[in-house]
C-alpha cells in the first residue's frame, strides 16, 4: 500500500468564513494520482477501481456547460449560513425528523442559499438552466469523467439538510424551506456504485465508490455488524455506531446513512467531538504546556493530581450542542502542575465519548459489540486505556491514522468483486493492541460524577458570565 498527501490551503475572506479554491481541490487529487502512478511504475495497470471519500458539506456551484465554478468552495466550518438557519429555527423539529441531523450552518443547505442570494453569476446561470451544484465528491466525479457523470451518493446527500433519510431522496419541503431548486442538485446513487470512468494519463479507471469520510472510517475499521463501534480520534473526534437496517433517532446524536448498495442500506448513529486537535494546539501554542517533541503519554503518567477541564474552545458538540459554553477548568490547587492540566485535556476527550455512549446505553435497543479505535490521536495508549476504563469495554486499536482512505478502497474493491462479501475484508483489519478495563468500576463512577459536575458548572458559568 502506498499513499500521497497533497495539502489544501484554505482561504479566509473574513473571520468565520472558510473557503477553498475548486481548482486547487481538483489539482491536488490529480497530482496525488499521478504521483502514485510514478511511485508504483508499471503496477499502475493493476489498479482496478477508484473510491472517493471526502469531507462532507463543502459545496461548489459551477457552470455545467464549461465546468467553471461560479465561486470558491464553501467549507463545512464556514459560519455565513448561521443567520439563515436561525431564521428557520421554528422548523428545526421537522428538519430533525426528516434528516436525522440538527438545523445547522455546518451543513450544505444554508451555504447553497447564500450563494444563490449573493453571487450574481450563480443566479444568471440558474435562469439559463446551466447551474449545477454538488459537494466535493460530485465535483471530482464530474471532472474525472469529463462531465459524463453528475451524481452524488447517499452519505453526501444526507449531510445537506435537503435529503430525507427515510425516502432516500431530495425532500420537497426541505428544498422549499431553503428556496433551493431541485434541478441544480445531482441524482443520488448508492455509495457502492458505478460512477463512470476516469481517464488519467491515458489510463481508464472505473470509479466504484463514493462515501463521506466518517462513514468510510466505519468500513475501514471493518465495523460491518449492527452494534459495531468506531471511535475515530482525528482532528475531530467521532463516535460511529452501526445500527444495521434500522433508523434510530436519539436525543443529542446524529442519525445518517453509513453505506449502501443497490440492495441494502446500512444506517448509523454519530456523536461528534469537534476540535480534538485544537485542544492540543491550544496547550502547545497558547499555554506552552507541551512542545512538538513531547510524548503526551509520558506527561499523563507524570501527572500527580486530577483536575477536570471541559474543552469548549469553539463551543461543544454532541450530545450538548452548545455553541455558547466556554472552556472551564476545575480542581486547581497550589500543587497543580501543567502535567495535570495536560492529562485532564486528554481525559476530557474520553469523557465526551462516554457522554455520547451513555445515550445509546440508556436507550437500550442497540447491543454494542466491539469498539475499534483509529486516528492520529489514538496513538496515545493513555487515552485508549482511560477510554476502556470509562466504557468498561475492551477497545481495539486498529490504525495509527484515519481509516477513511482504507474504507473507500474497500468499498470500491467490493463493488469491483475483488472481494466476495465482507468477511475477506474483515480479515484484513486486525487489532494492533487491545486495551481492557483496569480501573475499579466504583472509582470510574466517582470520576464520571465529577466530570458531570464539571459540565454542569461550566454550563452555568457560561450562561451567567458570557
Amino acid at each position: 500500500i502506498t499513499s500521497v498527501e497533497c495539502p489544501l490551503k484554505p482561504v479566509f475572506p473574513k473571520p468565520g468564513l472558510v473557503e477553498y479554491k475548486p481548482g486547487d481541490i481538483l489539482k491536488s487529487q490529480l497530482n496525488a494520482i499521478k504521483t502514485i502512478f510514478r511511485k508504483i511504475g508499471s503496477k499502475k495497470k493493476q489498479i482496478s477501481a477508484i473510491g472517493i471519500t471526502n469531507q462532507p458539506s463543502t459545496i461548489i456551484l459551477w457552470d455545467k456547460s464549461t465546468g467553471k465554478p461560479v465561486y470558491n468552495a464553501i467549507a463545512y466550518q464556514d459560519t455565513r449560513g448561521a443567520d439563515l438557519c436561525r431564521e428557520r429555527s421554528v422548523q428545526r423539529e421537522m428538519v430533525r425528523e426528516r434528516t436525522g441531523l440538527i438545523l445547522s450552518h455546518c451543513y450544505t443547505a444554508s451555504k447553497i442559499k447564500w450563494l444563490l442570494d449573493n453571487i450574481k453569476p450563480a443566479r444568471k446561470l440558474l435562469d439559463k438552466g446551466n447551474l449545477v451544484c454538488g459537494t466535493v465528491n460530485t465535483y471530482l466525479i464530474w471532472h474525472l469523467t469529463r462531465g459524463a457523470v453528475f451524481a452524488t451518493d447517499h452519505t453526501n446527500a444526507a449531510h445537506t439538510l435537503l435529503f430525507n433519510i427515510f425516502t432516500k431522496s431530495w425532500d420537497k419541503e426541505l428544498l422549499e424551506l431553503f428556496s433551493i431548486p431541485a434541478e441544480i442538485l445531482p441524482p443520488i446513487l448508492p455509495t457502492s456504485h458505478d460512477y463512470g470512468e476516469a481517464t488519467i494519463e491515458g489510463q481508464a479507471i472505473p470509479i466504484h465508490a463514493s462515501i463521506v469520510e466518517h462513514q468510510s472510517s466505519l468500513i475501514g475499521n471493518s465495523c460491518f455488524e449492527e452494534g459495531d463501534v468506531n471511535i475515530n480520534y482525528g482532528k475531530d473526534g467521532f463516535l460511529l455506531i452501526n445500527t444495521g437496517r434500522k433508523i434510530f433517532i436519539l436525543p443529542g446524536l446524529l442519525t445518517t446513512i453509513a453505506w449502501s448498495n443497490n440492495n441494502n442500506t446500512t444506517y448509523m448513529l454519530e456523536g461528534s467531538i469537534h476540535g480534538v486537535n485544537h485542544i492540543f494546539e491550544w496547550l502547545r501554542n497558547n499555554l506552552g504546556f507541551i512542545s512538538p517533541k513531547d510524548n503526551i503519554d509520558d506527561i499523563c503518567k507524570r501527572s500527580g493530581e486530577r483536575v477536570f477541564i471541559l474543552p469548549a474552545l469553539s463551543g461543544i458538540s454532541s450530545p450538548y450542542w452548545n455553541s455558547n459554553i466556554t472552556t472551564c477548568i476545575f480542581g486547581l490547587k497550589s500543587t497543580t502542575t501543567k502535567n495535570d492540566i495536560v492529562r485532564s485535556a486528554v481525559e476530557s476527550i474520553a469523557f465526551l465519548v462516554k457522554d455520547n455512549f451513555n445515550i445509546i446505553e440508556r436507550d437500550g435497543r442497540i447491543q454494542l459489540k466491539k469498539i475499534r479505535a483509529s486516528g492520529e490521536i489514538s496513538s496515545m495508549p493513555y487515552l485508549l486505556q482511560f477510554q476502556s476504563d470509562l466504557l468498561n469495554m475492551p477497545v481495539y486499536k486498529t490504525q495509527d491514522h484515519d481509516a477513511f482512505d482504507l474504507g473507500a478502497a474497500f468499498l470500491a474493491g467490493l463493488n469491483s468483486r475483488i472481494w466476495q462479501g465482507l468477511l475477506p475484508v474483515e480479515r484484513l483489519v486486525t487489532a494492533k493492541k487491545t486495551f481492557n478495563p483496569r480501573l475499579d468500576e466504583q472509582d470510574t463512577r466517582k470520576l464520571y460524577e465529577r466530570w458531570r459536575l464539571t459540565c454542569l458548572y461550566s454550563k452555568e458559568w457560561s450562561k451567567n458570565f458570557t
